[in-house]
């Protein structure tokens, strides 16, 4: 399941968590499983979708499914794993690669795919500026979905602030995931993609 909403444009993250999908997708299917693929945006339209698929035959319609892949709409994340779900059929392994920056509620999201005999398998992809931003003075922040704004007048202290909230955030989601034999991983959106595959995931055993 890939997050293709508006925040996932910024620097990048959407073309890795493309790549992060096309790579997981290609190892299911050498591994002769079935794989099924979802790609969500806008809260107005269904999410994009790949029909289960089978055998390495099927490799290049998964490739041209995650190429065919636009950013840009308002949908959240659990938003997006629910309307997700509701086309999916079959137990497994469901990877969800998003940012997470949404107000609403993620652990729903989450039991909805533990429910639907599914164990999460959560990446959260940031950009290097989300993950040590560098700013001083006197800043707007505006929400790239909802273009609501935010002026602020210490951003050193708000830094500080963020960043507590950015690691407790990411503590929960893992939390979330393990409590549903699900695993999580946080990355940069510009960490190599050999490193996330061949280092990071087989440190965490994601991979053998």
């Amino acid at each position: 399941l890939v997050d293709a909403s508006s925040s996932m444009v910024f620097e990048g993250k959407l073309a890795r968590a493309k790549q992060l999908a096309a790579a997981f997708g290609v190892m299911g299917l050498l591994g002769a499983e079935r794989v099924s693929a979802y790609c969500f945006n806008s809260s107005e339209s269904a999410p994009e979708r790949l029909a289960p698929c089978v055998g390495r035959a099927s490799m290049m319609k998964l490739f041209r499914f995650m190429e065919r892949v636009e950013g840009g709409g308002d949908e959240p994340v659990e938003a997006g794993i629910e309307s997700s779900l509701k086309y999916h059929a079959g137990r497994g392994v469901a990877v969800v690669l998003s940012d997470f920056l949404t107000f609403g509620d993620v652990r729903r999201a989450f039991n909805l795919i533990f429910n639907a005999g599914l164990e999460v398998f959560a990446v959260q992809v940031l950009a290097p500026a989300e993950i040590d931003p560098d700013v001083t003075g006197d800043v707007r922040l505006v929400d790239s979905e909802t273009s609501g704004n935010l002026d602020v007048s210490s951003a050193g202290d708000l830094l500080d602030l963020y960043q507590e909230y950015r690691v407790a955030y990411e503590g929960q989601l893992a939390v979330l995931s393990q409590q549903r034999s699900g695993r999580f991983v946080s990355i940069s959106s510009e960490d190599r993609l050999e490193w996330v595959l061949f280092d990071l995931f087989r440190r965490r055993g994601w991979l053998r």
